[in-house]
This record gives C-alpha cells, structure tokens and sequence, in this order.
C-alpha cells in the first residue's frame, strides 16, 4: 500500500466508528515535536491527534534516549509521515539512472513517534499542560488575534436572518450576528471555516483556480480543505468543536464514499488546508512542498 492507501485506510477504519478525526479539538496546543520544537503539519495533525494522547509533544525512540529518557515497556509508536524533496542533483543521478525524466520531486517516508505521556525520565516543558482545565489562555481573545493578523481579509459582514457563506465573487464573509451563537467557540468555528474558503480567492493562494475534477468534485475538495482548516485553527486556538458529537451517519457516509473514490483527496486537501491555515496566521508560505512535515 502507498502513503495515500495508508492514511486513507485508517481514517475511514475511524469513520466506521463514528469518529470524525478532523473534528477533534486539541485544547492542549497543536501537536509538536519535542526536539524541534516545531507544530506538525497537515495530515499528521489529524493522525497524532488519533492516538487520544494528553501531550502535544511527541519524541522518536532514539530521541527519548539521546534526552536522557527513555520509552515504556509495551508502548505503541505513532506513524508519522515526511515527504522528502529531491534536490536537483538527486533528480540528475535519479534521471541517469532510471532513464526517465518524467519524476516525482519528491518521495515520502514513515518515521514512528511516542507520545511524552508514553515517557519516562523526559521533563515537560513549560507549555505542556496535560491537565486541560489548568489552561489559562483566553482562547477567544487568540481566536480574534488569528482575525487581526490575517493578510488581506475579506469583508465580514453579519445579518440576523444569514446563514455562514463565502461569496467569491464580492469576496465577502457573511456571518449572523454573534449574539445568535450559543457561545464565541461556535462563532470563531464558523469563521474559521469560512475565512478557509476565502484564501482560496486569486488575490490570496489561488486555490479556486487549481481546482481538478468536475463541479461535485471540486465542492467536496473545497468543503473538506475549509473543514480541515478550520479544524488546525481551532487546534492552535484550543476552541472547541461546537457540532462534533453532533454529525449524522448520513455525514459519515458521504465523507466516506468520497474517500473510497479518491483516496488522494485526503492528503491533498489537508495540504491545502495547512497552506490556508498558515495564511491566516499570519505565516509566510514557503514554497508548493506538501504539508506533511514536522
């Protein structure tokens, strides 16, 4: 099975158990490697969230030696998923040796991680707080803060009588008013999930434009690249999912069926999502790489 078969096979093995793993809230901060320090990205957000761990922290076996630590007997390791970039001298060799010139720029790889709740001897840091109700951060204060640093946002507007949409032709946010949301997660979920789709605007990342497929095609990668973008804002912001145990078989289902069709889709949109995300905080998006990568 390739990278693509892999993931796909273990979301829908979570989606038959009525779990949606987008949806997860992660109240303790982004998953992270312990000794980058950086957030994973992309998918592998979505598939370290999957293990049910308290920490956001995650070490490989050597790693948890090298600090002085070391893993529990029985433990399970995580697969974590990298793609590596080929650099213009390994295309040439590649090239010379295959006789092909037609090849991918890049090849994926599988590295396994332990959770820091699987560890012993290794001191949490700082931000690492395993106990969610000791969390001070005002979540929908950083909520508004992502707001205020996004570039070039779209107009946002509200009415009593609006559902949530994105117009991409007037590029404009229309919201109800926030007193009609039973709490500020709700609201700042839904605008995640709009806000999503507005960086696929020409004047942002484009992404309308790349769009593949027929018109059913593109509108379930669009939805699914707002869900999963909306769902890594959420996890940096700790605001929680107002409507996850609230989704229906039927919502399962047809997420499921589309999988089955494609099973590239997943790892696409959560490229794509990872890129919005990073437009919306603010970050400076690097290059076309996919968003595996710790």
């Amino acid at each position: 099975m390739n990278i693509y078969e892999v993931v796909t096979e273990r979301i829908l093995k979570k989606m038959e158990q009525g779990v949606i793993p987008w949806r997860k809230t992660w109240a303790t901060g982004l998953p992270k490697s312990l000794t980058t320090g950086k957030e994973y990205r992309g998918m592998n957000i979505v598939l370290l969230g999957l293990a049910g761990f308290n920490s956001r922290y995650w070490v490989t076996f050597r790693e948890a030696q090298r600090l002085g630590g070391y893993v529990r007997k029985g433990e399970k390791a995580t697969p974590v998923y990298f793609w590596h970039w080929r650099t213009s001298e390994e295309m040439a060799k590649l090239r010379e040796k295959t006789g092909k010139e037609n090849l991918a720029p890049c090849t994926s790889f599988i590295s396994f991680a332990f959770n820091l709740d699987q560890v012993e001897g290794i001191e949490r840091p700082s931000d690492d707080i395993s106990d969610i109700s000791q969390h001070t951060v005002n979540r929908i204060d950083l909520a508004e803060n992502v707001l205020e640093v996004m570039p070039d946002r779209p107009e946002i507007v509200h009415a009593h009588a609006a559902d949530p949409c994105y117009n991409r032709k007037t590029d404009r946010i229309t919201l109800p008013h926030l007193s009609q949301f039973e709490s500020g997660a709700e609201y700042y979920a839904t605008l995640f999930h709009e806000l999503v789709h507005s960086t696929g605007h020409a004047k942002r990342l484009n992404r309308f434009a790349e769009s593949e497929g027929d018109r059913v095609e593109r509108y379930s990668f669009e939805e699914l690249v707002a869900e999963f973008g909306a769902s890594f804002l959420r996890g940096f912001t700790g605001i929680e999912d107002p409507t996850g145990e609230e989704l229906s078989a039927s919502y399962i289902e047809g997420w499921a069926t589309v999988f089955r069709k494609d099973n590239r889709i997943l790892m696409r949109a959560a490229t794509a999502a990872q890129k919005a995300a990073d437009y919306i905080r603010g970050k400076v998006i690097a290059d076309d790489q996919p968003a595996l990568a710790a």
